[in-house]
C-alpha cells in the first residue's frame, strides 16, 4: 500500500560511513562471517550514541542513514542545532574506542580480525528539504537532498577520517570557517556543489575496561566458528575432523554396543562427545532430562528410551544443522518424547527447576562463560537433582596465547 507523501520537511541528513568497508568484506566463509561480526558490532556502538531528534532511516549495509526535522514542533531547533556537532566527535571517538577494544581481543588470524584497525569512519552531511512517504511500510524519500547527500559518499577527499558537508550543513552545524577546508564536487546531473570539509580532533588513547567477562565480540565470533565446525559434523560426519565422530567414537567411550544396536546408523554417525556419561547413572522413568549441547542428539535418545513414555527430554543446541539433524534422528528413531530447541547453554530455555537431571557430553569446554552455564543449570536443575557430565578439563590455567586462540577454542 502506497501512502500518499506528507509535507515537505526541512532536514538535516547525515550519512556515517564505515570506509574500507569493501576491501574488508573478503571472499573466503570464516573471514565472511567475521567480517559481518565486526561491522555489526561497529554498527551498533555508533547506534547506541544516536538520540533523539536524531533518527536512524536506515541502515545501508556499512552506512547509517540519518536526519534532523529541524521544523518539528517538538523540536526545539535553536537547542538543537548546537549539540550536533559534539554528536559526530562523539560518533568518531566511540568508533575508535571500539576498534582499539576489537584490536586489543583479537583471537583469530583471518584477514578480517587481522584488519580492523584499517577501517575508518567518516561521515557526510546535508541540509535541504524533502518528501518521507511509505510504501508497504517502508520509509522513503523524495526530492533532490536524498540524491545529493548519497552521491557525496562518492567524494575526492583523501583524507579516510573526516565530515564533508554541502555549504548548508555548515551553517546548521555552526562550525568556525577557520576550522574547515573548503573544496567542491562535480556530479553529473547535479552539477558542482560547494563542499566544507572538518576533520575530527584525536580521540584520547583507550582504557580498557577491567574485568574478566570477554567482550560480546568474542563470544559472537567464538559462536560462529563452532557452528561452523559442527554444522560440518551434522552434514558431513564422514569428512573426517582432529577428533573422533559416530560409532567409532561411541565405542571407544566403551558405549554400549547392544544400546547402540537400537538406533539407526543415521543416529549415531554426527556422535561427537567426549566421554559416557551413561556410565555415571541410569535415567528412571518419568524423569525429565536436560541434555545440553545435544548435537545431533544421541545423547537425548538415549535418555529419552530409559525415561520413557511419562519421562521428558529436551536437547539444546546452539547449531541449527545440529538441531535439525537431531529431530530427524528422533524421527528414524521412533522416539516421541524429546524435543530439539536451538539455543544456548547460557540461556537454557527451560522453565526454573524443571530438570530431574542434566546430561552434557563435550559441550560446556566451547562456552566462554562457564560460571553462566551453571548458574543456569542450578536454576533449571530441581532440588535433589543430579548432573551427568562428560566434558574436557585441565589441570593448570590456561595461558592468555591460547585463552585468545579462536583455533583452539573451536577445535
Amino acid at each position: 500500500m502506497v501512502q500518499s507523501p506528507s509535507a515537505e520537511k526541512d532536514v538535516i541528513f547525515f550519512i556515517v560511513d564505515i570506509s574500507g568497508y569493501t576491501r574488508f568484506i573478503v571472499s573466503n566463509e570464516k573471514e565472511m562471517v567475521h567480517s559481518q561480526i565486526i561491522i555489526r558490532d561497529l554498527i551498533n556502538t555508533i547506534i547506541s550514541e544516536i538520540k533523539a531528534p536524531m533518527q536512524v532511516i536506515r541502515l545501508e549495509g556499512d552506512a547509517i542513514f540519518l536526519y534532523v526535522d529541524k521544523g518539528d514542533p517538538l523540536v526545539r531547533w535553536e537547542l538543537v542545532q548546537p549539540t550536533l556537532l559534539e554528536t559526530l566527535i562523539t560518533f568518531f571517538r566511540v568508533f575508535s574506542n571500539k576498534i582499539s577494544e576489537l584490536t586489543l581481543h583479537k583471537i583469530c588470524n583471518c584477514n578480517a580480525c587481522n584488519n580492523v584497525d584499517r577501517l575508518k569512519l567518516k561521515i557526510v552531511a546535508h541540509s535541504g528539504k524533502t518528501m518521507f512517504f511509505n510504501i508497504n511500510d517502508i520509509l522513503e524519500l523524495s526530492g533532490t537532498a536524498p540524491i545529493i547527500i548519497h552521491r557525496l559518499l562518492k567524494n575526492s577527499v583523501t583524507s579516510d577520517e573526516y565530515v564533508l558537508m554541502t555549504e548548508s550543513a555548515f551553517e546548521d552545524l555552526m562550525l568556525p570557517k577557520e576550522e574547515v577546508e573548503t573544496s567542491s564536487e562535480s556530479y553529473d546531473e547535479l552539477g558542482t556543489i560547494d563542499t566544507f570539509i572538518y576533520y575530527p580532533p584525536p580521540t584520547e588513547p583507550y582504557q580498557p575496561v577491567g574485568g574478566s567477562q570477554y567482550p560480546q565480540i568474542f563470544v559472537d565470533t567464538l559462536r560462529a566458528e563452532v557452528k561452523r565446525e559442527y554444522a560440518v559434523v551434522a552434514k558431513d560426519p564422514q569428512q573426517g575432523f582432529h577428533f573422533h565422530t559416530g560409532r567409532r567414537l561411541a565405542e571407544l567411550l566403551d558405549y554400549d554396543k547392544e544400546l547402540l544396536d537400537q538406533f539407526p546408523e543415521k543416529v549415531i554417525q554426527s556422535f561427537a562427545g567426549t566421554g559416557n556419561l551413561h556410565k555415571l547413572g541410569k535415567i528412571k522413568p518419568g524423569e525429565y532430562v536436560l541434555d545440553i549441547g545435544c548435537g545431533a542428539g544421541l545423547d537425548s535418545l538415549i535418555a529419552a528410551r530409559e525415561s520413557g513414555s511419562e519421562g521428558k527430554v529436551i536437547g539444546v543446541d546452539m547449531t541449527s544443522e545440529m538441531i535439525e539433524k537431531a529431530r530427524q534422528n528422533a524421527v528414524e528413531a521412533g522416539v516421541e518424547n524429546v524435543e530439539f530447541i536451538e539455543d544456548y547453554s547460557e540461556e537454557l530455555p527451560v522453565p526454573t527447576e524443571w530438570a530431574d537431571i542434566i546430561i552434557s557430553n563435550g559441550a560446556i569446554n566451547l562456552s566462554p562463560d562457564k560460571d553462566r552455564v551453571f548458574s543456569e543449570m542450578f536454576r533449571v536443575l530441581k532440588p535433589g537433582g543430579r548432573l551427568q557430565i562428560a566434558d574436557i578439563l585441565v589441570q593448570k590455567a590456561v595461558p592468555d596465547s591460547a585463552r585468545n586462540n579462536l583455533d583452539l577454542w573451536a577445535g
